[in-house]
């Protein structure tokens, strides 16, 4: 059965022109029928992901785009850039809102809370700020950190902001007051990625030093310390019932990971170089991976079986990410393109042809219709 509204889907992939840039990250909304891009060439992009139709392009950013974040409500894009700003912009309109001047360098990480009234932004100068998006007014700026802030993460009840650092540590912040609430010592080398698990109750951090953490959300407390990668986690996910977890590493491996007790539970091996991306489904069933060897791959969650090699990216793949529904894969690459792609037959569905400089980020409304890329070349678009 298609996913609603995909009626005219077809296997033969459909070719959008606008600006021809590596794309490095990608999301699907929550009904599975929009893809947001980020990208190198300063857009932002949103495309109807049925048709193929391109929407919008937002313009402003006078560099290059680091990161896209959108509110759960699908309404308002925010847009992170190496010119040190975060842009706000209407999603159904074009229209920029809010221009969020206060870093004095790359902003390099986005989340919008729960609730869609904050924006929080990590940046290369140290800091994570917090900012009002309906006023733009700034709300907090929390410092703490030595080192460059790679990730930010919001609790599923927006209470908690999670941050990671080059400094080899990661921080837990009040998202109302940006009280600092706990600093997780441990990792030997810069944190690279945290996330949040879905049940709000475990912090992943992925390291440099080939380690996936685990850490109490509420208390700090070092739960687990995942080792085998025999070189940096790029990448790391928690599955959707926070019983597994993910990780792919410069070794040119997947693993799982009993989440609970820190066994592993698989290595899976067939990429033949890096593994930027992982992604789980939403039954938990099915790992995607997306690696440097240009091809994204799909493995059983439990057994490790490999179930498809999905081969079309003349360049490594940058980022990945499964629809809601679990029926489409969407993945961005270094080749300019973003793809999606059915994820049970591996048919390719559409591809994307959005920016003429590297993507680096991309998110799908929770409507699924539009497609937003973000770029580090000249325009953010929608």
């Amino acid at each position: 059965m298609k996913p609603e509204g995909q009626g005219n889907w077809s296997a033969a992939p459909q070719t959008l022109e606008g600006h021809s840039c590596l794309v490095t990250s990608v999301a699907i909304s929550p009904d599975g029928k929009v893809v947001a891009s980020g990208s190198s060439n300063k857009t932002v992009r949103l495309w109807d992901a049925v048709t193929g139709a391109p929407l919008q392009t937002l313009e402003g950013h006078l560099n290059g785009v680091a990161s896209v974040a959108i509110s759960p409500d699908g309404k308002v894009v925010a847009s992170s850039s190496y010119d040190k700003t975060v842009r706000v912009w209407d999603a159904t309109t074009g229209a920029s809102l809010q221009t969020l001047e206060g870093h004095s360098s790359l902003v390099t990480s986005l989340a919008i809370s729960p609730d869609g009234k904050v924006v929080v932004s990590g940046s290369i100068d140290k800091t994570v700020r917090f900012w009002d998006v309906v006023t733009g007014a700034p709300l907090q700026t929390l410092e703490g950190h030595s080192n460059a802030v790679m990730s930010v993460a919001i609790s599923p009840d927006g209470k908690v902001v999670a941050s990671g650092s080059s400094d080899k540590t990661v921080r837990f912040w009040d998202a109302v007051t940006g009280a600092p609430l706990q600093t997780l010592e441990g990792h030997s080398d810069g944190v690279i990625l945290v996330v949040i698990s879905p049940d709000g109750k475990v912090v992943a951090s992925s390291s440099y030093d080939s380690t996936v953490r685990l850490w109490d959300a509420v208390t700090g407390a070092p739960l687990q310390t995942l080792e085998g990668h025999s070189n940096g986690a790029l990448s790391v996910a928690v599955s959707p019932d926070s019983k597994v977890v993910a990780s792919g590493s410069y070794d040119s491996t997947v693993r799982l990971w009993d989440a609970v007790t820190g066994a592993p539970l698989q290595t899976l091996e067939g990429h033949s170089s890096w593994v930027t991306s992982v992604a789980i489904s939403p039954d938990g069933k099915v790992v995607a991976s997306g690696s440097y060897d240009s091809t994204v791959r799909l493995w059983d969650a439990v057994t490790g079986a490999p179930l498809r090699t999905l081969e079309g990216h003349s360049s490594g793949v940058s980022s990945v990410a499964i629809s809601p529904d679990g029926k489409v894969i969407a993945s961005g690459s270094f080749d300019n393109t973003v793809r999606l792609w059915d994820a049970v037959t591996g048919a390719p569905l559409h591809t994307l042809e959005v920016h003429s400089n590297r993507v680096v980020s991309l998110a799908v409304l929770p409507d699924d219709k539009v497609v937003v890329s973000s770029s580090d070349g000249k325009t953010v678009r929608l």
